[in-house]
């Protein structure tokens, strides 16, 4: 067998899967045609295996070829993000094969992964003596769903349907961490249930979350606390915190909800199989040591969890699903009965006999619709989120009369990848150092915020430092001691040049002017730099931070005086959409006059009111999976959880 590295693909192909445009794949129509080539150069039989690159290095392909034909394409191994990844790797290689055809549609949302496996099949025909470009003459059967027919618009249109196409209990709508922290419960309280995701796969936006969740006790809470030296946290401390970092404005019933359902539902989550890392942290914003880390440092980690969950459970999922409209017994009055979904086979309706949950996620890749909330969100800014965070959940909710609050409160990630707005594994480092010692300096090398702060005034206090970017520094014993960081995201990091290392302070500063950063360079003073942190370690050891106020806590934050010594480029990236749909603390769905629509509910980042003006990082798997919990139960039985009851 051949064994062939990727001739490296164009940098912009990682902007592109991030791109809100990339999801015209679920709202624009193509042709169907399978033509094939006339002439095909005869090929030398046999397996070729390639290593190519998909989201990440490794990306390993087996591809069989014969003397004319493409017989066969397996991954063999793969490192991109579990879940996501999937989407691509079931649908891409048959496609290819089907039509013999590398013009084959791209999976939205897994677009490095389509492109990596598209690339290793080019580079096999290669090998074998075949011409790449007349395996590109097909036209390919496209896996795109119309929206703008006239035959769907007739049938969306319809009051009701005269007969509804499926019939569930509980449809939910959306695969993130609420949807199926939703299906989930709802199956488990007698519910037939069905989850649909207009995405190839679920996951959506959790997928590549940080895998940070907050919750102020657990069962690994105790022993936590006392390998670390840390006092044991509050719910009333949880709560406090939360409604502070939100400036007040926080619907503190919502906020009771997330608090008291997180330790349940992590609880739920350990006990299915769930790893987390051996610390806790205390990141911005956050009082109490309560921020558990998965072991992989992603939101994946939890949705592989959630997904087996479901399925024992009995939930169907439907996905490449897109819901379109929600069906109201009368027009802004009565109670909804279910939705009208795209599919790739056209219009269908789907009857909810109980319930209808939202789950659809927020909107902060949607240009139009964040800009129009925040005017300076423009196109200029990047995203951390996947290409499906469109918010058109929001938008066909308010066509039955729903009600949306805050939505002009949108939070920005501090610590993106600052090439592309990407919040990677390497990204969640700055967020989980604070309370361990990390520093952030600016261009200069100079602090410029107290690395406690929320994450708000983190971003702002980065975009008013007039350079760009800014770095967050450590040194080996945070690395060893402060339980975030892992061995093997540590060697990742930097060998994805993520990560930069030296053996000396000034040797870092060297490091990170040798990059640019979107064609910025940097010119860092070493010495300032060197500087900058001795000081840092006088004031860790003075228990006082004279310059910010940062808590300094005893036999947790620790110096950075040993090498070798780290440095992560970063910088702010639109992130959470804060506002959304306005319910109750039952998850109902108020409408505009402030009555609940019957038959409606609503969890996740979908909703308003649980955050505020800011989010408090780590709180948002907690929100979405306890409310969405709560929403499961309320939809199939009308009753509340026991973590609930009378808080």
């Amino acid at each position: 067998m051949n064994k062939r590295r990727l001739i490296a693909l164009l940098p912009m192909l990682a902007v592109m899967a991030m791109v809100p445009f990339s999801c015209q794949h679920f709202e624009k129509s193509s042709k169907v045609e399978t033509s094939t080539a006339s002439v095909i150069t005869p090929m030398k039989p046999g397996v070729y295996r390639e290593t190519v690159k998909g989201m990440h290095d490794g990306l390993v392909i087996e591809v069989t070829l014969s003397e004319k034909k493409i017989e066969k394409i397996v991954v063999v191994e793969n490192h991109d993000t579990p879940g996501i990844s999937a989407g691509a790797i079931e649908a891409v290689p048959d496609a290819i094969v089907a039509q013999q055809s590398l013009s084959v549609d791209i999976v939205s949302g897994a677009t490095m992964t389509s492109r990596g496996i598209l690339e290793a099949v080019a580079q096999a025909i290669t090998a074998a003596g075949g011409k790449v470009e007349e395996f590109k003459k097909a036209k390919a059967v496209s896996t795109e769903v119309s929206t703008t027919s006239g035959a769907t618009e007739a049938a969306a249109e319809k009051r009701l349907p005269a007969a509804w196409d499926e019939e569930y209990d509980v449809v939910v709508v959306g695969g993130g961490f609420a949807g199926l922290a939703a299906a989930h419960s709802a199956a488990t309280h007698g519910a037939k249930t069905v989850l649909v995701e207009k995405m190839p796969f679920v996951g959506g936006n959790s997928q590549i979350n940080g895998g940070v969740y907050a919750a102020y006790t657990s069962k690994l809470a105790a022993g936590l606390q006392k390998k670390f030296n840390l006092v044991p946290d509050t719910a009333e401390a949880h709560i406090a915190d939360t409604m502070k970092g939100g400036d007040y404005m926080s619907d503190i019933k919502l906020v009771k909800n997330m608090v008291y359902g997180a330790p349940f539902y992590l609880d739920m989550l350990l006990d299915n199989g769930l790893k987390v890392r051996e610390s806790l942290t205390r990141p911005g914003g956050h009082y109490g040591y309560r921020t558990y880390t998965t072991i992989n440092g992603q939101g994946s980690d939890i949705v592989e969890v959630q997904k087996k969950m479901c399925k024992a459970a009995g939930v169907e999922t439907l996905v490449n699903t897109k819901m379109v409209k929600i069906y109201r017994e009368g027009e802004l009055k009565g109670r909804v009965v279910g939705i009208g979904v795209e599919t790739k086979s056209g219009y269908k309706t789907i009857k909810a006999k109980k319930a209808v949950i939202l789950c659809t996620g927020g909107f902060a890749a949607n240009v139009e619709m964040r800009s129009k909330q925040v005017p300076t969100l423009t196109a200029d800014l990047p995203t951390t989120n996947h290409v499906g965070a469109t918010g058109e959940g929001i938008i066909i909710a308010q066509e039955i009369g729903a009600n949306t609050m805050q939505m002009s409160y949108i939070q920005l990630y501090p610590f993106a990848d600052p090439n592309n707005g990407v919040l990677d594994a390497f990204a969640v480092i700055p967020f989980s150092g604070p309370s361990s010692g990390i520093v952030y300096v600016n261009e200069w090398g100079k602090r410029y915020v107290n690395e406690g702060e929320r994450r708000d005034v983190c971003a702002k206090a980065a975009q008013d430092t007039k350079g760009f970017p800014t770095f967050s520094i450590f040194g080996e014993e945070i690395y060893r001691k402060g339980g975030f960081i892992t061995k093997e995201q540590l060697e990742a990091g930097i060998k994805a040049d993520r990560i930069f290392v030296a053996d000396s302070l000034e040797q870092l500063a060297k490091e990170i002017n040798k990059r640019t950063y979107k064609g910025h360079s940097v010119n860092m003073d070493p010495a300032a730099l060197a500087a900058t942190i001795a000081q840092h370690n006088q004031y860790v050891r003075d228990l006082k931070d004279p310059d910010f106020g940062k808590r300094i806590d005893k036999g947790v934050m620790m110096t950075i005086e040993k090498g070798p010594y780290y440095a992560i480029p970063q910088w702010p990236s639109v992130h959470h959409t804060m506002g959304g749909l306005t319910i109750t603390e039952k998850t109902e769905v108020q409408d505009i006059y402030g009555k609940v629509i019957p038959g409606l509910f609503a969890a996740g980042e979908v909703t308003g009111g649980v955050h505020g003006t800011n989010r408090l990082g780590s709180n948002a798997v907690s929100d979405c999976v306890s409310n969405g919990y709560i929403a499961g139960q309320m939809a199939a039985t009308g009753t509340l959880p026991d973590f609930i009851k009378g808080k």
